[in-house]
């Protein structure tokens, strides 16, 4: 849908104000549905430059083909959804580390209880209860959200502890730039992981670089930390073409990435054993105006200024398998997701 000046509640029926300059929706019909088929040449429709392709919903998928070696960070929001759902994304990741209070998040999901700072349940060793624990190999940060009972609780379970109390950086800073790193920060100190633990980590170390990286927070509640979450979207992706690495925000409800100046094709309907992509599409140019040209969505645009203070693109809907998105600045793109019943 095609809005001016708002943010929209997917359950309202807001007004719509379609552009005049909405394109054609016979142009490149083949591609939108399976741009795979095609030759090089001719993915190359809408100019010279290679499409960067996006396959989200492969993420969560049981056999991933585009998502190999991630990454994942854990931040302080609460993880809503089912078990499940989580271990897969564990088990899709090489590596996994929680920015400070993302630790609680972690053993409250695992104990399906809130850890009230006295006392706690031991690690779970009960492999029907285990189905599903999430481990975590690292935590990094301040560590002025996370209980000293709780801190007490990772280190005898072997996981590599690093207190960073630089305060000009955030905690989900901290996480991000180890996993690019992997190196000690500066007048931090390190509890060192169980030989297990080490060894795994020397091995993630040598995978190559870089490792994409999916951060699990949430976009609701306050303001302020929701676009924090998105400033750091753009923060560590500031490179041309993801030369270090791309980075996914899954919340509870929706997949969000950053689509840097270019062109894009991204696969936005598939359905998997966990969940389905939804319908719900936004282009978001957050960080600045941006002119952009879509097809393959209900509402699409050609040429079209969007900015916050003017025109956007929020609640959109998904009308191909594919969605190819050319903009000339880095934009916000969300879709959301629908989950499969699935116990756990």
């Amino acid at each position: 849908m095609i809005i001016s000046i708002s943010y929209l509640d997917c359950q309202s029926s807001p007004q719509r104000s379609i552009p005049t300059n909405q394109p054609s929706r016979t142009t490149y019909p083949d591609l939108l549905k399976n741009p795979a088929r095609h030759t090089q040449n001719s993915v190359k429709i809408m100019g010279s430059q290679d499409f960067i392709t996006w396959h989200p919903a492969d993420l969560f998928s049981d056999n991933p083909t585009d998502h190999k070696e991630l990454a994942l960070v854990v931040l302080n929001q609460p993880l809503e959804l089912s078990s499940s759902i989580y271990k897969k994304l564990w088990d899709n990741a090489v590596y996994h580390i929680a920015a400070d209070g993302g630790a609680n998040q972690v053993y409250d999901k695992n104990h399906k209880t809130s850890f009230n700072g006295d006392s706690l349940d031991p690690v779970i060793q009960d492999e029907k209860k285990a189905k599903n624990y999430l481990d975590i190999d690292t935590i990094i940060g301040d560590f002025d959200s996370m209980s000293s009972n709780l801190f007490k609780y990772f280190e005898d379970n072997g996981t590599e502890i690093i207190k960073d109390g630089d305060q000009y950086s955030t905690d989900f800073t901290k996480a991000v730039r180890y996993i690019k790193t992997f190196e000690q920060p500066d007048e931090s100190e390190r509890t060192l992981p169980c030989p297990h633990r080490q060894k795994r980590l020397e091995q993630i170390k040598q995978l190559p670089r870089p490792l994409d990286i999916i951060c699990l927070g949430g976009l609701g509640g306050r303001v302020d930390q929701a676009l924090s979450q998105l400033h750091h979207l753009y923060m560590f992706q500031r490179e041309p073409n993801y030369s270090k690495g791309k980075m996914y925000l899954v919340s509870s409800e929706a997949i969000t990435f950053v689509l840097k100046a270019g062109k894009h094709r991204i696969k936005i309907k598939e359905e998997g054993r966990l969940l389905k992509l939804g319908k719900h599409i936004g282009i978001l140019p957050v960080k600045e105006p941006s002119v952009i040209t879509t097809q393959g969505l209900e509402w699409d645009v050609t040429d079209w200024k969007t900015e916050f203070g003017g025109d956007m693109s929020t609640s959109n809907h998904a009308r191909e398998d594919w969605a190819i998105i050319e903009t000339t600045k880095d934009v916000i793109f969300t879709i959301d997701f629908v989950l499969n019943q699935v116990d756990g």
